[in-house]
């Protein structure tokens, strides 16, 4: 019964030791990041409060707030700054009221696009509202 209980208690440490693994847990699964930070404007003005997410092929999503003066410095995971290395498509969003305020080729179907390299990345985007 002893052995039982030891071979249980091993295979539950096994699958949980796995689980974060397969979470993120150790790291060792993330891509190359590279860091990215820019300031968006809309028709010359920085927009505030907006989100911005930069999204690549097959791999997590980055994603960051503007400030007030339209900054962002975006965040791959948790506390891990960055973005992985190679093309996203960018997706500039805004709600007030629940509804869009940015317009769709920024928001919906973007136009937007950046590519990330290794190390330091400035991207900045000069929206139109038209």
């Amino acid at each position: 019964m002893q052995q039982l209980k030891t071979i249980c208690t091993a295979c539950v440490c096994f699958g949980v030791v796995v689980t974060l693994a397969a979470c993120g847990g150790g790291g060792d699964g993330a891509p190359d990041l590279g860091q990215v930070t820019g300031t968006i404007t809309i028709d010359g003005a920085p927009l505030t409060d907006a989100s911005v997410t930069f999204m690549p092929e097959g791999v997590r999503a980055s994603s960051a707030m503007t400030d007030s003066e339209g900054k962002y410095d975006l965040i791959y995971i948790r506390d891990e700054k960055g973005a992985a290395i190679g093309q996203h498509k960018v997706v500039v969003s805004k709600l007030k009221n629940e509804k869009e305020t940015i317009p769709d080729k920024y928001s919906g179907e973007t136009e937007l696009t950046a590519e990330v390299k290794a190390g330091a990345n400035e991207v900045n985007f000069d929206l139109t509202s038209k």
